[in-house]
């Protein structure tokens, strides 16, 4: 039995449950600070276990392979910087007066229930309960998206409920057609709901079914993930949102359910070849890093400017996925690490941005260089990733992309990157106001202790960002090996 595993899904649900209990400010940020350290220790065991190729199980219902460990890489290192920082957030909020104490326990109780739904959705070795973990994560995000309970953010989480469960009534269709397909091969028992044996036998099942289940989850897991023409639902929830939630929705969940598709195309690609998958997930590429870029040129709102950020990275990863072969499944994947990393820092800032100034115009806001330093400088670095410039990874994820995409087809390259262009110009053009030039407004002086939160996260995030741009380390390339060799087995059809 792996303890480390179970550590690392259960210290989330354990936070939950004790964050209703605390009594003060300062027994919730001792708790918090120890969950982010166990969650970086136990990921950290994990990551290592699950190197070159080996599996972590427990019991029949969690299984860590390469794949796995990822996902859990990015959830366990942005969720404890998304902890810690929104101790400074919250606490913030909690000293001006706009929240209660017993509102701070049930937001983080809310928080660290969203984080354990989601660390169980990527280890568990089961379609279904995959599922139902899911599930889980939205009922979870829902609340915190209507967390402040004003106007806009009701509308905002009752658009994300109404169409996050029709996607996910859709993805469990397609989760029905894919047990339909493999328990006549596996039978009617358990392990025809398991990853590890649907992977075994996925080329002898079912290939109408498959393709028909494939069609059904990218639309149903693709609504949490952000796709266009899914994706109405993403401005509006990052935009109102608490924005350490904010963070999390576009660092996390957005690849959780990019995983969950990813999953299934390993099952579908030897069945029924990439032939069938990869237009699928190149078509909605284009159209997402197309429609982010147009909206992102009109945007006066700096949270929804990088909500449609969001959609634009989504993209980049299905165009890696969809038609970049090799090198693009591997530029995909080193796209969504560098992708949370990034987009998690740009809201890190913007939220210290909101509670100086109490607004979300980005007309309303110049000079953060000059007026807040750290903020305005991790605001600018983390737009210059996004926007795909070196040193950052974001620009070797989108190079490799490019590059594969042009050995398959070439017009999907030259495509890709105009459209990328248009993005690039439109987000710098926006930060560069912002972070440039001479302050307009004083705005609120904010507390020691949530500056100090705010500096821990912001630099944390800053530094892995910076590392994996210019270095790949040992315990990541020996995740990537097994990783793209899932894929890579069956990139020829």
């Amino acid at each position: 039995m792996n303890l480390a595993l179970i550590g690392l899904i259960a210290a989330p649900l354990l936070s939950a449950l004790l964050s209703l209990v605390m009594k003060s400010q300062g027994s919730m940020e001792r708790l918090q600070c120890v969950h982010a350290a166990v969650l970086l220790g136990t990921m950290s065991v994990v990551v290592t276990g699950a190197g070159g190729g080996a599996e972590l199980t427990v019991g029949n219902f969690l299984r860590t392979d390469a794949l796995g460990a990822f996902l859990d890489l990015m959830l366990a290192f942005v969720g404890a910087t998304g902890l810690l920082y929104a101790l400074g957030y919250m606490g913030e909020e909690l000293i001006r007066g706009h929240l209660s104490l017993r509102r701070y326990g049930r937001f983080f109780c809310f928080l660290n229930l969203y984080l354990f739904a989601m660390l169980l959705a990527a280890n568990l070795d089961n379609i279904a309960l995959m599922w139902i973990a899911i599930e889980g994560s939205t009922l979870s995000a829902a609340l915190l998206i209507n967390f402040e309970r004003t106007k806009t953010a009701l509308e905002a989480g009752w658009k994300y409920i109404i169409l996050s469960f029709v996607g996910i009534a859709l993805a469990l269709f397609g989760t029905v057609l894919v047990y339909y397909a493999s328990e006549h091969v596996l039978g009617v028992r358990w392990e025809a709901l398991q990853w590890s044996e649907l992977h075994r036998v996925a080329s002898d099942l079912n290939p109408t079914a498959l393709e028909l289940a494939f069609v059904f989850i990218v639309i149903g897991y693709g609504t949490k993930a952000g796709i266009a023409p899914m994706h109405t639902w993403l401005p509006d929830a990052h935009a109102e949102a608490p924005t350490p939630v904010s963070a999390m929705l576009s660092a996390l969940m957005l690849n959780l359910a990019l995983y969950a598709i990813l999953r299934l195309k390993s099952i579908v690609d030897p069945a029924v070849g990439t032939d069938f998958t990869g237009p699928i997930l190149l078509g909605l590429g284009l159209l997402s890093i197309a429609t982010a870029a147009t909206f992102m040129l009109i945007q006066r709102d700096y949270k929804r400017l990088f909500a449609y950020s969001s959609i634009e990275h989504i993209g980049i990863v299905l165009v890696g996925f969809g038609a970049g072969g090799p090198v693009g499944v591997f530029g995909g994947l080193f796209h969504m690490i560098n992708h949370s990393l990034a987009k998690s820092t740009a809201f890190y800032a913007a939220g210290r941005v909101l509670l100086r100034y109490g607004h979300k115009n980005m007309e309303g806001v110049t000079g953060l260089l000059r007026q807040m330093p750290l903020v305005g400088g991790a605001m600018l670095l983390s737009t210059l990733a996004l926007a795909g410039l070196p040193p950052f990874g974001l620009f070797v994820s989108e190079i490799l992309i490019a590059t594969g995409a042009y050995v398959e087809q070439p017009w999907v390259a030259y495509t890709f990157l105009g459209l990328l262009a248009v993005a690039f110009a439109a987000l710098v053009y926006q930060v560069f106001r912002m972070v440039l030039g001479e302050p307009k407004e004083a705005g609120i002086i904010m507390t020691p202790g949530g500056n100090r939160f705010a500096a821990v996260s912001l630099m944390a995030n800053l530094m892995a960002m910076g590392y994996i741009g210019i270095h790949m380390p040992g315990f990541l390339s020996d995740l990537f090996i097994p990783m793209t060799r899932i894929f890579n087995s069956v990139s020829h059809g």
